[in-house]
């Protein structure tokens, strides 16, 4: 999550900046040396300096195949590694690479928005439901628009439609709706992720509020009297998109960093109740030491969902909150009313997200089982041997955790189909509970929603999109108990 408007952290990412700087380059290069050319046939249709123009024209050749040539075999051994040309290399290395670079970067700027994946060719759909599974889910339209909808898994049937009206945009083709809430009137409560607004559509899309004071991200859930409680960052004074809100030092070095904020919010009105910066809270329970567990000095918390008590019971009170951070590596247990951390959850969880409450006494948790930083090296200066006498660890895949908040022991469900089936996200992902010990699970990065039981798999599928070849992102697809009746 980044203030530029061109940058984006996490799948939905537009054309990067560095493709259109290319393209840029490329396009002026061209430009140039097509003027020169002109300037050149200007003057010969002119009849300027016709006597001398053909032994002008015949050593300008020369001399250019002479550059050529020259450029040619340092390119050549450059390849080969085998000369170094000192301060020309990387000359030599990116100029001989330009035409490859400004390919892809062509390539880049015309392919999709990645709010749509492309479907593997050998992807096979699979339902075996034998009871209906309501999901609203949120995607791009052919309008180049956003539509809600709430879709039975099991029909394939598309019960009700919300558009996003034009009012609230306009949109960025990379721009994503985000984990969208139903009400009772048939009302829906959803917001563009990592900005604003959040707000609320009537059941025909009409807007009936809408909230621009906060940046809102990832989840969004009801508390036990209705209010909204929501994963928010804190504008600046002045209007700025998100800021660095957190600093600390070490040593001579001082770090800033993205603080979070959870947000109390009235589903009337859309007025703000409540707001706690994460950095914050923190700080007052004596727990800021944790930011640095994180791989990432610049958004160290990265709170992904929250998730409200509904009731009380021996291990929280209605009112508590339950956070997930994917990159402290935890989630919190936070009571609002007093501004305590009433737990911290670590152990076998690794960049996890979508905690939620199972029973009085068992959260469960969504653990994406991968590196903060997805496995890439840190260190690429030092490129050291590898052994051949290696120690082999797991094949991690994605998981369903459950944590006892009595024992404090963690469960995971389903591991062995999850390793088959190869279910992995390395960013997003949840799960939700159905009835039977059954599963609906959202494998985000992949597009590929899941539902499986003590049977086995019992649903495979995507979102089909308009873009033959493609299905949609999903956006924090959310399982519905019951949708009302026309």
């Amino acid at each position: 999550m980044t203030g530029s408007p061109l940058a984006y952290i996490g799948p939905g990412g537009g054309v990067t900046l560095g493709a259109l700087v290319v393209i840029l380059i490329g396009g002026i290069v061209l430009l140039a040396f097509g003027f020169i050319v002109w300037l050149r046939i200007k003057r010969f249709l002119r009849g300027e300096g016709k006597g001398k123009w053909g032994l002008k024209l015949a050593l300008q050749t020369l001399f250019l195949l002479a550059l050529l040539s020259v450029f040619g075999w340092m390119s050549q051994h450059r390849a080969r590694k085998d000369r170094d040309f000192g301060a020309l290399n990387g000359f030599v290395e990116t100029l001989s690479g330009f035409p490859d670079l400004f390919k892809q970067s062509v390539e880049e700027v015309q392919t999709l928005p990645q709010t749509f994946i492309p479907t593997p060719g050998d992807f096979e759909p699979l339902n075996l439901l034998g009871e209906d599974v309501l999901t609203l889910t949120a995607y791009s339209n052919e309008s180049e628009g956003r539509t809600f909808a709430v879709r039975n898994l099991r029909s394939g049937e598309t019960l009700h439609e919300w558009v996003l009206p034009d009012t609230l945009g306009p949109l960025k083709p990379h721009w994503r709706v985000h984990h969208p809430l139903l009400l009772e009137d048939k009302s829906l409560v959803s917001f563009i992720t990592n900005r604003s607004p959040l707000f609320r559509l009537d059941s025909a899309s009409n807007v009936m509020w809408r909230q621009d004071s906060l940046s809102f991200h990832h989840a969004i859930n009801r508390a036990a009297n209705g209010d909204l409680w929501a994963c928010t960052m804190r504008w600046e004074r002045g209007g700025r998109h998100i800021a660095y809100r957190g600093r600390y030092t070490m040593g001579e070095k001082t770090v800033h960093f993205l603080d979070n904020s959870v947000a109390r919010i009235d589903p009337a009105t859309g007025h703000i109740l409540e707001v706690h910066s994460m950095v914050e809270v923190l700080k007052a329970n004596g727990l800021d030491h944790l930011v640095l567990r994180s791989g990432d000095p610049q958004d160290p918390l990265h709170l992904n969902d929250v998730e409200p008590a509904l009731t009380t019971s021996a291990h929280f009170q209605q009112g508590d909150l339950f956070l997930s951070f994917r990159n402290l590596q935890c989630v919190l247990q936070f009571r609002p009313a007093t501004g305590e951390v009433i737990r911290v959850i670590d152990g076998p969880l690794a960049a996890q997200h979508d905690v939620d409450i199972l029973n009085d006494s068992t959260l469960v948790i969504f653990n994406n089982n991968t590196q903060e930083n997805t496995g890439e090296y840190t260190n690429k200066q030092d490129k050291y041997p590898t052994s051949k006498d290696e120690v082999e660890l797991a094949h991690y895949h994605s998981e369903i955790t459950l944590f006892d908040l009595g024992s404090g022991a963690f469960t995971p469900l389903f591991r062995d189909a999850m390793s088959e089936e190869g279910i992995m996200t390395f960013s997003e992902g949840l799960q939700e509970a159905l009835p039977g010990d059954r599963w609906f699970l959202e494998e985000q990065n992949s597009g590929v929603l899941w539902v499986v039981g003590p049977d086995g798999v019992e649903y495979r599928g995507v979102h089909a999109s308009h873009h033959a070849g493609h299905h949609h992102l999903p956006n924090w697809t959310r399982v519905l108990d019951a949708f009302p009746s026309p």
